[in-house]
């Protein structure tokens, strides 16, 4: 099962997504869902993507979590993420 992403965590291009499901927190830090703001990392499809992709059967706040490997509006897969709570 793939690690939850959480506030901070980085996709393959490095773009950091912030914020988070705030009521949901692993390892203290809100847990990311689809459509959470990613750092710019480039342009065009890079300079203001969101987090995309989330698990279709876990959901925090009615929206699915993303997880490591989940890619991004830009296309730039998660990587990281929590390294004791998974969801599949």
């Amino acid at each position: 099962m793939p690690a939850v992403q959480t506030d901070g965590d980085v996709n393959g291009a490095g773009g950091v997504v912030s914020g988070g499901v705030a009521s949901v927190r692993v390892n203290g830090k809100p847990i990311t869902v689809n459509g959470n703001p990613v750092s710019r990392h480039g342009k065009g499809p890079h300079a203001a993507p969101v987090t995309a992709n989330g698990n279709g059967t876990v959901k925090a706040g009615g929206i699915p979590v993303v997880t490591t490997g989940c890619a991004d509006s830009c296309g730039h897969p998660r990587t990281g993420g929590s390294g004791d709570t998974r969801v599949g």
